[in-house]
């Protein structure tokens, strides 16, 4: 397979589905650099499946070369269609490739992307390979780039769903409280509501732990999912009065 021309006959398919008016508000929103072609993610999705269909099984070192010709044009849905291969090819995806794993998240600079790499195809390898992946994500989390410290959080989201990990996510969650990035404060508040649904004692306890430094990005998410949430609400209100 020729990755280059393979990429460049993905693009030509996006770029053919996307709109002017759709690309100028998406780059906009996103605060983007990159070209946008208006392209929306359900099309982006059907451009890789009709490709993958028509192309036969990849190896791994073909997935990732197809990933990397794409990733590397400066164009939001070429990346997200990277982005979209290794979604529907999960199988393909070791141990050996944490490190492009975590240099691609680095590149990725908005939540678009990062955010599916991350809280799926990261989030399905720790579930395959938890005893080696969560040694990463314990590293990810004290990561200087607030987009990997996001990343590991987003990362446990499959086990989440499995029950499983629940002590770590309020670890990391209890760490990251205090910093005042927005992008961590709402991922801490949207991972503990999806906890919230299987688990929300659990999720109430933590909130009322750790009270005293919550802030309103991150409590307004499991609110929306907890049966005691008029109470926590109350008691948010009555620390900020006190603390004038």
């Amino acid at each position: 397979m020729d990755a280059t021309a393979a990429a460049e006959v993905l693009h030509r398919k996006l770029r053919a589905l996307g709109t002017a008016e759709r690309a100028q508000a998406e780059r906009a929103y996103l605060k983007s650099e990159l070209r946008h072609l208006g392209t929306s993610v359900p099309a982006t999705r059907a451009v890789v499946k009709d490709w993958l269909r028509s192309h036969g099984e990849l190896s791994h070192d073909e997935l990732f070369a197809l990933a990397d010709a794409l990733w590397v044009l400066p164009v939001h849905e070429c990346r997200m269609a990277a982005v979209e291969l290794l979604v529907a090819r999960p199988t393909l995806i070791g141990l050996d490739d944490v490190p492009w794993l975590y240099n691609t998240l680095r590149d990725c600079r908005t939540w678009a992307l990062l955010d599916t790499i991350a809280g799926s195809v990261v989030a399905d390898l720790a579930a395959r390979q938890p005893d080696d992946l969560l040694a990463h994500l314990d590293r990810w989390v004290h990561d200087p780039d607030f987009w990997i410290r996001r990343s590991a959080v987003l990362a446990l989201r499959t086990l989440l769903r499995r029950d499983q990990q629940l002590d770590r996510f309020f670890a990391y969650a209890e760490q990251l409280l205090p910093e005042k990035e927005f992008f961590i404060r709402k991922v801490i508040g949207w991972v503990a509501r999806e906890v919230a649904v299987r688990h929300p004692a659990e999720v109430s306890r933590w909130l009322r732990a750790n009270m005293a430094g919550m802030n309103l990005v991150t409590l307004r998410e499991p609110l929306r999912k907890l049966p005691d949430a008029v109470e926590l609400r109350a008691l948010y209100d009555k620390r900020r009065n006190n603390d004038g």
